[in-house]
């Protein structure tokens, strides 16, 4: 069980931050906190001797001519898979004249966050969401959003930073200031380095994905600042959330070694962040893309280019339920070394004590899924109303940890009725069970574990095992062997079952177990 506190006292809304690492070369640098409205001159601002290098430098930080500013409450997000009762809301963003589609971006994007709170927390109590202007120019405007919540555990900030494309009415993660992929990667090294010897960080934690890199900005001299949430990357606290009172973590990258990492947008938003006079009415925008571009740090591909309908090929899910937990980690590793892509259904108090596993689940890409909130039968143990909280909380979990939408749901045990199914449906996920029982879970050897999964296989098995169980852990090797000697291409539960949502797969589950 998770530990309880609980304190509510009255924080500012943060401009820098403490506990940060400078990389070698960011000494000197420094930050202007806030900056006038408008200048004499349309050149950079100068930055005050003794300001923090670690803030994001701020421009505005809140309405007037000719910034307004939109707030909403709890009852502006209705339709929400789960509504927990007696929870505050209190949210607001900036709106620009000529920007509307910006707008509209961030308020998609805050609904995202209030549903995501509202699920994945723990007896929440309040979410609050404030914002700042961190870029006005060049083409670019940039919003700093900083939530502060409550919940069972304590108070927490988390920060993201939005970037909106003039011309095109694009908005943007922050990850789309970085050119691509690889200079994401890079800068992950970069950061892990600066982190390496810091005593609140567990730098398994840092993984190249957009919900990890969703806050970067810059200071006053252009150096990159990049900030992780409270709690983002503290170690693990065995049941209970990972520690948030180190508070926020931010390193800086010198603005000449983070030059060549960004892209065009990058490039004009770190000038449009240090204007002395910003740019706060725009022009309506072209025509943009048709496609917004994916933004680096989204994972796209998941298993390999097969198609398991093909009578020539011959597909295996391997499916596990039930972590994520420390020998996850050790799964991971020989599916890495191995080369196999597998899906990973996840469970409420380990996906909260260990956020990192399932940020790694979904950086190497393999499919995150929902094995639902705590391991009880939905059957047995709850009322229909208690169902959406149960059903949502894995989803809203991990989306916050990674940015991925959940499409798998497995109830625990494969216990489900009409009105599991009716919930699984309404909030836009598939069933999906297995085909083949390892019955690791029966306390079964490591043999006995290979030679069950090996000697029932057939092509479109979707194989049910458990990575808490050392004894699977120790038989995945071998299992992995053994298929791939006989002609077998593993592949997710999704390219194995082709699954709509609302659907039950295998369609003749009759729900027993």
């Amino acid at each position: 069980m998770f530990s309880s506190t609980r304190t509510r006292p009255k924080q500012a809304l943060p401009r820098g931050g403490r506990h940060a690492r400078l990389l070698p070369w960011a000494a000197g640098a420094a930050v202007a906190v806030a900056l006038p409205l408008a200048g004499c001159e349309n050149q950079p601002a100068a930055a005050p001797p003794d300001a923090d290098p670690e803030a994001v430098t701020v421009l505005v930080d809140g309405p007037g001519d000719p910034v307004t500013e939109w707030n909403g409450g709890g009852d502006d997000f209705p339709g929400h898979p789960y509504v927990p009762e007696d929870v505050e809301v209190s949210v607001a963003h900036p709106e620009f004249p000529g920007a509307e589609a910006f707008s509209e971006a961030l308020r998609e994007r805050i609904d995202r966050e209030v549903m995501d709170f509202r699920g994945a927390s723990r007896d929440p109590v309040s979410l609050d969401i404030a914002w700042q202007v961190v870029a006005a120019g060049e083409g670019v405007l940039g919003v700093r959003l900083v939530n502060t919540e409550e919940d069972l555990h304590g108070i927490r900030r988390a920060y993201a930073t939005h970037w909106y494309d003039v011309a095109t009415g694009h908005t943007g993660y922050a990850t789309e200031l970085l050119a691509d992929d690889a200079a994401l990667a890079e800068l992950n090294g970069l950061v892990g380095a600066a982190l390496e010897d810091h005593p609140d960080v567990d730098r398994r934690g840092l993984l190249p994905v957009m919900r990890t890199y969703d806050s970067m900005g810059f200071n006053a001299d252009g150096d990159l600042v990049v900030e992780f949430d409270d709690g983002h990357l503290s170690p693990v606290v065995e049941g209970h959330p990972p520690d948030a009172s180190p508070g926020r973590i931010a390193t800086v990258v010198a603005a000449e070694r983070a030059e060549p990492l960004l892209s065009d947008l990058g490039a004009r938003a770190r000038r449009a962040s240090l204007t002395a006079e910003p740019v706060l009415s725009v022009p309506a925008p072209g025509a943009g893309p048709e496609t917004a571009p994916v933004p680096p740090g989204v994972v796209t591909g998941r298993g390999p280019d097969v198609d398991c309908a093909d009578a020539g090929v011959k597909c295996v899910a391997l499916t596990f339920d039930d972590g994520p937990v420390d020998p996850t980690a050790h799964v991971l590793d020989i599916l890495a070394e191995e080369e196999v892509t597998a899906s990973f259904f996840l469970n409420g108090d380990p996906l909260l004590t260990r956020p990192w596993l399932a940020r790694r689940i979904y950086a190497e890409g393999h499919e995150p899924a929902n094995h639902g909130d705590l391991h009880e039968s939905l059957t047995e143990h709850f009322e229909p109303e208690e169902l959406p909280a149960q059903v949502a909380m894995v989803s809203a979990a991990v989306r916050r940890q990674t940015g991925y939408t959940v499409e798998l749901f497995r109830p625990p045990f494969g216990a489900t009725d009409d009105a599991v199914k009716a919930e699984v449906a309404r909030q836009g996920m598939a069933e999906v069970m297995w085909t083949l029982d390892s019955e690791d879970w029966t306390g079964s050897d490591r043999d006995a574990i290979a030679d069950r999964v090996v000697g029932q296989v057939e092509p479109g098995s979707v194989v049910l095992l458990h990575d808490p169980q050392p004894p699977t852990v120790a038989a995945l090797p071998e299992i992995i062997e053994r298929l791939r000697a006989d002609g077998y291409t593993f592949v997710t539960a999704t390219q194995a079952f082709d699954p709509e949502p609302g659907g039950t797969y295998p369609p003749d589950w009759d729900g027993s177990w």
